[in-house]
């Protein structure tokens, strides 16, 4: 017969030990708060791509003259000082090559288009004037376009976030297909610079230029993002975590009774609040990663501790008799095989990503790694720990009225034997 381990002899250690550092984390996250990333941040969200130069462009001329590009055509938008708009539109297709647009460009009155890559490179590759250079002007405008092989830039995310090093908080994320060099890069707003909106994305691009050379750098599109914003963004990740406890109590409170519920429900509450503290302690970058990391593993944790309170109810089942803590302990004992073969599967792919990446996926996997064996953790010692502290409560309860009813029934006085007779 397999060994059953004693496992409820250990939930008074294993509770205070949570109950401690959740305390602590919550103390802590009272005196430091969380480390935010720019996701909860007022700041700067700006896609920036890598990309040689094509030709630059320059305007002489009376009134504005502003540049545009799509994946078909390349337009100039004319603005004369009376008010009045002309557009010029080149398609891709009606010139196939570099050469063929910028000969096109320079039938533009005021433009002036100077080649720089190789005019045979075909047109749909060309790529528009960096956000900061949209409306042209004396000072030339270059234009991009997107290279590959040996003319391609080359910037991976270690080599970009270096460059940004004097920014302080950065976030990088990778945007494309495998192989780009386009990122979105997010700045976090300080509050020391009230024209921050501004003057950023000049700075940004000049240290940027700095180590990826000054006409290799196009800013896409570029967005500042304020603190009511940030505000809400928080506000909608808290709602989302609080969604997803409300969801797993009337699924547990529909499959389970009420008790078993409740464990549930303060199993995954166990593993947040053990996330918040080692958030809070690491001074880990709290992001929108680390929230998709914790409904992770709030996903991992009430899965694992459906599978023992189905084990548990079936023990119940089968030994109605047997005292509701040798059926809780045996229950627990025979999943654990089951558990250990899941988690371990997660946390070597989640090692290995922590070993292999940065930014925020190696944050995200170090945040996996301790949700998984908190994950573990809490449904053992929190989960099986409630429900047995429910049903011994539960049945202290019903002995204790068992023995009113009968003490009650013997202090009753019995009926006289006259009146017994009549």
């Amino acid at each position: 017969m397999k060994r059953v381990i004693q496992f409820d002899k250990a939930f008074k250690f294993t509770v205070a030990i949570s109950v401690l550092v959740i305390a602590a984390g919550l103390v802590g996250l009272g005196v430091m708060g969380f480390n935010n990333g720019v996701d909860f941040q007022a700041g700067l969200n700006s896609d920036v791509a890598f990309v040689p130069p094509s030709m630059s462009l320059t305007f002489q001329g009376e009134g504005s003259m502003a540049f545009s590009v799509t994946n078909d055509d390349a337009t100039f938008i004319a603005r004369a000082t009376t008010g009045d708009s002309k557009s010029y539109t080149f398609a891709f297709a009606d010139y196939p090559t570099l050469q063929a647009m910028a000969d096109a460009f320079n039938k533009v009155p005021g433009v002036s288009a100077q080649l720089i890559a190789p005019g045979s490179t075909d047109s749909k590759f060309l790529l528009g004037t960096s956000q900061t250079d949209s409306a042209l002007g004396d000072k030339p405008a270059v234009l991009h376009y997107a290279a590959s092989g040996a003319s391609a830039i080359k910037a991976d995310a270690t080599a970009v976030r270096d460059a940004l090093k004097s920014f302080g908080n950065v976030s990088i994320q990778h945007v494309g297909e495998e192989g780009s060099t386009e990122y979105m890069i997010r700045l976090q707003d300080p509050g020391t610079d009230p024209e921050f909106s501004k003057t950023i994305v000049p700075k940004l691009t000049e240290e940027l230029a700095k180590t990826f050379g000054p006409d290799n750098v196009l800013v896409k599109q570029s967005d500042f993002v304020g603190a009511q914003f940030s505000r809400s963004l928080a506000t909608q990740a808290l709602i989302a975590v609080l969604a997803a406890f409300v969801g797993i109590l009337i699924y547990c409170a529909l499959r389970f009774k009420p008790n078993f519920a409740i464990g549930a429900v303060l199993s995954v509450i166990h593993d947040a609040l053990v996330m918040v503290a080692f958030i809070v302690f690491t001074r880990m970058e709290f992001n929108t990663s680390t929230i998709a990391a914790i409904l992770t593993i709030v996903g991992y944790s009430i899965n694992d501790t459906i599978v023992i309170y189905d084990r548990i109810r079936e023990k119940i089942k089968f030994n109605p008799g047997a005292p509701f803590r040798d059926n809780m302990n045996r229950g627990v004992t025979e999943t654990l095989s089951r558990t250990f073969i899941t988690v371990a599967t997660v946390l070597i792919a989640a090692i290995s990503l922590a070993v292999f990446t940065k930014g925020d996926i190696h944050d995200m996997s170090i945040a996996l790694i301790v949700g998984l064996v908190s994950g573990t953790y809490s449904s053992v010692f929190i989960a099986s720990a409630f429900v047995d502290g429910w049903e011994t409560l539960a049945q202290k309860k019903a002995t204790k009225r068992k023995a009113a009813e009968v003490a009650a029934a013997l202090a009753k006085p019995a009926p006289a034997a006259g009146n017994k007779a009549k």
